[in-house]
């Protein structure tokens, strides 16, 4: 007794799922935390990144909303379409888990209609890829009208290139936009 430890130790299903529950607000404190280091980190190098980038249009009317490398592609387009005098933008996710559906929505311009988000991963049975599932979840509760779609790209490494996402643009502007393409 005077230097106990513990080895092996197993949760019994009595107190298992109040275990789980009582991690969430641990969960919940992360975002603001990875924003704070993430300020600190632009203080020093200069470059300053949020959870969630928003890059394009100040005054979007349609966006795409992607995490990982598709993004330098789709910024690339957003900059060839906003030239030609599109609203267009996107919002580039750097932290996904945990999600923090504030963060996204500080981002999201008021003039938004559309929205396709890009997962990079195809989910068999499920009505949608996870991506694209938050992105809904945080729209949810909102009164606005606007439309949210999905899609995949980059499936067992096939490049992505611009001209797809100009596709994504076109099909986010038609009357009856495809989802789950």
């Amino acid at each position: 007794p005077e230097h106990p430890v513990a080895r092996g130790t197993a949760q019994n299903p009595d107190i298992y799922f109040q275990q789980r529950e009582s991690a969430n607000p641990f969960y919940d404190a992360v975002p603001d935390i990875v924003q704070g280091y993430m300020d600190r980190l632009g203080e020093i190098t200069g470059r300053k990144y949020q959870l969630f980038d928003y890059y394009g249009a100040a005054d979007a009317e349609f966006i795409l909303i992607a995490m990982g490398s598709v993004c330098d592609t789709i910024f690339e387009t957003v900059d060839y379409l906003n030239a030609s005098g599109q609203k267009v933008g996107a919002v580039k996710v750097h932290l996904y888990r945990p999600f923090s559906e504030k963060h996204l929505l500080g981002v999201i311009p008021k003039t938004v209609k559309r929205i396709a988000v890009l997962d990079r991963t195809k989910e068999p049975g499920a009505p949608g890829e996870p991506l694209y599932l938050d992105v809904v979840k945080a729209f949810k509760d909102r009164k606005d009208d606007i439309l949210i779609i999905g899609g995949r790209y980059g499936l067992s490494s096939k490049d992505t290139r611009p001209s797809q996402i100009l596709s994504v643009f076109k099909n986010l502007k038609t009357d009856q936009p495809k989802d789950r393409f």
